[in-house]
């Protein structure tokens, strides 16, 4: 960094890169984007202006960046922040990483999605934007498998039964780099099992959870899987949300919960498991971790509606009940009725 110049440099191959790898949103005049100094969905970027970017949180940030394109040679930001944090991955791996972390991004937000538009197991575009890309071909599928190879060790480009897995749900590190993603049908939903997850940076142990807290969040739902997550983001837009990838997966979700107690001093935790075995299992893990590390304001278990076992299947069978429920517990203080009750189920 010069002293003519004081800004750092980001270096893009072209614009697009730009927005697809800073996450850009569109706000009409701007685009909000990640920041790349701290990762926050902050930065803001003036159409009128597409090579300067600039941090808004002031008092925590504040980067001021200035963007350069040139279309070869040159690594694209990710990459870069990717060969920094991951010295072990080779150079065809972050390339396929950033491959990947780039298209996902575009798709989330810039794919038209018959099946995502038309309210996707209940839930709205709003709220599955930002969380879901629709790939929505086998044959793009099975371009993004040959491009992943070098990361899954593995090329699934030609089996049919993962490229119809179309739906993207891509898991994110706290470092905002690609971890892993989930994968689902809505071209076949009778593919069993309904949910494959694949390690997209085999670096690292990735993270195994999702998770979305808006700033000024004071209800946290910790829930089995993304689908019921999101479903309580579907009827409450500023609820934050954490998922497992799976019932057994507490772990992760556990130390990340006692490590940021900070985070939750001031939240509502309500806690969403499946209403089955696994799912009771699960609870008691959690709720376990929350009283030991004194995580939260204070917690509740999550009352499903008679005979469906999970969030999911209430929003979409009985929506209203579901609603009631919700605001109804959302509100509720500290309670162990439910864990007591659990403790004895078989």
């Amino acid at each position: 960094m010069s002293k003519l110049n004081p800004y750092k440099k980001l270096v893009f191959q072209n614009i697009e890169n730009a927005l697809s790898d800073l996450n850009a949103e569109d706000k009409g005049r701007y685009f909000i984007c990640n920041c790349p100094e701290c990762n926050k969905h902050e930065a803001f970027m003036y159409k009128n202006n597409k090579h300067f970017i600039q941090c808004n949180r002031e008092n925590h940030c504040g980067s001021r960046m200035m963007l350069d394109f040139h279309e070869k040679g040159e690594m694209s930001v990710y990459e870069q922040k990717i060969e920094k944090q991951y010295p072990n991955l080779t150079t065809q791996q972050r390339q396929s990483l950033d491959w990947s972390n780039r298209v996902f991004s575009y798709a989330k937000n810039y794919f038209k999605s018959e099946a995502l538009d038309n309210g996707y197991r209940g839930l709205s575009k709003q709220t599955t934007r930002g969380f879901v890309a629709d790939l929505q071909d086998e044959a793009i599928m099975q371009h993004v498998f040959q491009k992943a190879e070098p990361l899954l060790n593995k090329n699934y480009a030609n089996n049919s039964w993962m490229c119809k897995r179309n739906l993207i749900f891509p898991l994110y590190g706290e470092d905002n780099t690609l971890d892993r993603v989930l994968l689902r049908s809505s071209i076949d939903e009778s593919l069993d099992p309904k949910e494959i997850q694949l390690i997209f940076n085999p670096s690292k142990e990735t993270r195994d959870f999702f998770m979305d807290i808006p700033q000024d969040a004071e209800n946290v739902v910790v829930s089995e899987s993304i689908l019921d997550a999101l479903s309580f983001r579907e009827i409450d837009k500023n609820v934050g949300i954490m998922a497992l990838t799976g019932a057994t997966k507490t772990r992760q979700i556990k130390d990340y919960l006692a490590k940021h107690k900070g985070q939750f001093a001031d939240k509502h935790l309500l806690i969403a498991m499946d209403d089955d075995q696994a799912g009771w299992k699960a609870t008691r893990d959690i709720v376990n971790t929350i009283e030991d590390a004194g995580v939260g304001e204070n917690w509740s278990v999550f009352d499903y509606t008679s005979e469906m076992k999970d969030a999911n299947e209430n929003l979409q069978q009985n929506r209203k009940a579901f609603i009631k429920t919700y605001n109804r517990m959302a509100a509720r203080t500290k309670q162990h009725e439910r864990v007591m009750a659990i403790e004895h189920e078989p």
